[in-house]
Order: structure tokens, then C-alpha cells, then sequence
């Protein structure tokens, strides 16, 4: 389950070192939005609903600790980490009493952030965060018919891979709020556009097949919201991401014959006593999971997990037999970390337990003595 972040902060340069100190995927973290106060943050948050909150304690119209008071009223009890100075200690403390789980000193050093945020998945993993039911809907001036329609049309575009009617309808649907919100919407618009659209595109990059890398590059779109946004700004974002994606797409469906399914299962052959799973090998040969498990049934008429158990269990069976290995070291040796799990997986795939083969194999010796 990835869990998503949303930074807070009028510095760009602030912004850009968590963005990049962030060890997000090792985590199972995505940073999922970006704000440039705290007024526009508390839009995002209430349309994005994040798991974990990043913000500077000083900031223009709502500073940091305005923003988590307003949170804690609405019983929006995630884990948040303010971002302060050294000067700032009296704003840092009052954060603590507000229930933050814990601040950053600037400049952000990667260590620290990493502590950090292992803390803010701690605090996760141990609670039930009780959220606000998310506020849907941005067509209160009633175009949703028309934003509906261009929606539509840019879900076919991307289909067929047709750029000329994603320009066109970019082009459209800027009229289209420009005619109805003017140049300057309001910022609930402006994210309820952006992540409409965002969601659109994402469903797209899954149904062909795409790796995140080969559609988004090294990091996931994020267009950062602040007050000197206009429309302009926010089409032509997602206009050239979509325009992006769709190359991306067309040069993947070329090189997509050239998937070595072979290669896969020596890779898997090679490292299936390391916890592989069918996300790491998509990501080792640049492809999604949902194309890399359809293609690998295809290929071995059997499913991913299904071929890792196989190799493991066989594996497992030999150590047990023919090296007489511990059997509470086998599970590990083989890629089970959890040793109740590697017995219930045996005894399913052999119908007895790893103690029951070992019995099994000494009564038969004694038998031919």
C-alpha cells in the first residue's frame, strides 16, 4: 500500500530538498502534492486526504501551526512534521502540544528526514486514523456537463493516441473554465481539475502497460498550487503530460515484443531467495506489474507467485532432505522471513509438514536397515 505525503511551504528551494532527500519509494511513500501556504494547503489536504503532512511552521494567510490547529478540529488525526529554523522554537512547541509527531530543522538533512518519517509510518501502522469524509465536487458555477464531455473525448484521444484532439481539447476545456471561473478560479477548481485529469492519465499509463519511470521519468508529476496560479499555467501542464505520456506510450508498444520472459525466469531463479516480488522484477525490466503478470502466464501457463512458491518450496524440499538443514533456518534460506507463513506454504504445497518430510525420510532408512 503506498501512502501519500503532501508538502507545505512558500520555498521552492525547501520544497525541492525533501522532494529529493525523500527516500520515498523504499518507504512505500508518494508525495502526492504541493502547496505554497497554508490556506491553499488546507484545500489540497481536504481533497487529497494524505496520510502524512510536511509543513513549514512560518508561512503567508495560515502559518503552520494555524493549519494544524485547524486539522485537529476536524479530527484529522494524521501524522504531521513541522518544518522550522533554530529561531523558531516557541512555534516548534506549540506544535508538540498540538500533537505533531515530530519537527525538522532547516536546512533538511536526509537522515533526519528518513528518522522522520520511519516515525510518521510507526504512528500509522499503530492507529486507525479517523479522517473527514472528502469534500467532492468543483462545478459550482454548473459546467460539469461540459467538463464531462471534454473528459470523455480525451479518454478516447488517449486510446487511439490521437495528440491533435488532446491539444484540442485542452484548448476546450481552458475556454471552458475560463467562460465560467475566470482567470483566477477558485483554488478548489484548480485542484479538482488537476487531480480529475491526473487520475485520468494514471489510468491510462496502468492499461497499457507503462511503467511509472517510462511515463513520468524519475519522479511523478506534481504541479505545485499557489495563489499566482492561472488557467493558462495549469492546462499547459497537463497538456504537455499528456502529450508526454502518449509518446512514452507509443515507443513502449514498439519495444514491447522484446520483453525476454526467458530472462524474467532466470532473474527470478537467480533472486527468489530475496523476497522478490512481481513489483521489484517489473521495475528490474522496466515494465508494469499488471503487463509483466499477464505476460508471464501467457508464457509459463502459470502465475507469478505460483512459479516463485514452486522454486522455493523445491528448494526447501532439498535442503530439508538431501543437506539435513535446520528446518527453522530453511524458511529464511529459501526467502520466508515469517516462519509460521513458510510451514502453512509447505505443508499446503506438499501436504505435510517440513518435520513430517524429515520423519518420513528417517523411518524409511530405518525400514532398510
Amino acid at each position: 500500500m503506498i501512502r501519500k505525503v503532501v508538502i507545505i511551504d512558500d520555498e521552492p528551494w525547501t520544497r525541492g530538498a525533501i522532494l529529493r532527500l525523500g527516500q520515498w519509494e523504499q518507504l512505500g511513500l508518494a508525495v502526492v502534492g504541493e502547496a505554497t501556504d497554508g490556506e491553499i494547503g488546507l484545500e489540497l489536504i481536504h481533497k487529497l486526504l494524505p496520510d502524512i503532512i510536511i509543513t513549514d511552521v512560518r508561512m503567508p494567510r495560515i502559518g503552520g501551526i494555524e493549519l494544524v490547529q485547524q486539522l485537529r478540529a476536524e479530527n484529522y488525526n494524521v501524522p504531521i512534521l513541522i518544518v522550522s529554523g533554530y529561531d523558531d522554537f516557541a512555534y516548534v512547541r506549540s506544535a508538540l502540544k498540538l500533537g505533531v509527531t515530530d519537527y525538522l530543522l532547516k536546512p533538511v538533512k536526509m537522515q533526519e528526514l528518513h528518522q522522520q518519517l520511519l516515525r510518521c509510518i510507526e504512528e500509522l501502522d499503530r492507529q486507525e486514523v479517523a479522517r473527514p469524509i472528502m469534500q467532492a465536487g468543483f462545478f459550482a458555477n454548473g459546467w460539469e456537463d461540459c467538463y464531462g464531455s471534454i473528459r470523455k473525448r480525451l479518454e478516447a484521444a488517449l486510446q487511439v493516441g490521437n495528440c491533435g484532439i488532446i491539444l484540442q481539447q485542452f484548448e476546450d476545456l481552458q475556454n471552458v473554465i475560463l467562460r465560467y471561473e475566470g482567470e483566477k478560479p477558485a483554488i478548489t477548481v484548480m485542484i479538482g481539475v488537476y487531480y480529475s485529469m491526473l487520475y485520468l492519465l494514471q489510468v491510462y499509463v496502468e492499461s497499457v502497460g507503462l511503467h511509472k519511470s517510462e511515463a513520468f521519468g524519475s519522479t511523478e508529476p506534481i504541479f505545485v498550487f499557489s495563489r499566482e496560479n492561472s488557467v493558462g499555467e495549469l492546462i499547459h501542464f497537463l497538456k504537455e503530460l499528456y502529450l508526454s505520456v502518449v509518446r512514452a506510450a507509443e515507443r513502449h508498444q514498439q519495444s514491447r515484443g522484446r520483453l525476454d520472459l526467458d530472462a524474467v525466469c532466470k532473474y527470478v531463479q537467480e533472486n527468489y531467495a530475496t523476497g522478490i516480488t512481481l513489483e521489484r522484477t517489473a521495475d528490474a525490466f522496466r515494465v508494469s506489474k499488471v503487463y509483466l503478470s499477464k505476460a508471464f502466464k501467457s508464457h509459463r501457463k502459470e502465475g507469478f507467485t505460483e512459479y516463485v512458491t514452486s522454486l522455493r518450496m523445491k528448494r526447501a524440499y532439498e535442503l530439508i532432505t538431501c543437506y539435513q538443514a535446520p528446518i527453522k533456518e530453511v524458511g529464511a534460506m529459501v526467502g520466508y522471513y515469517d516462519l509460521a507463513h513458510f510451514y502453512k506454504t509447505f505443508k499446503k504445497y506438499y501436504g505435510k509438514t517440513p518435520g513430517e518430510i524429515r520423519d518420513g525420510l528417517k523411518s524409511d532408512k530405518e525400514t532398510t536397515l
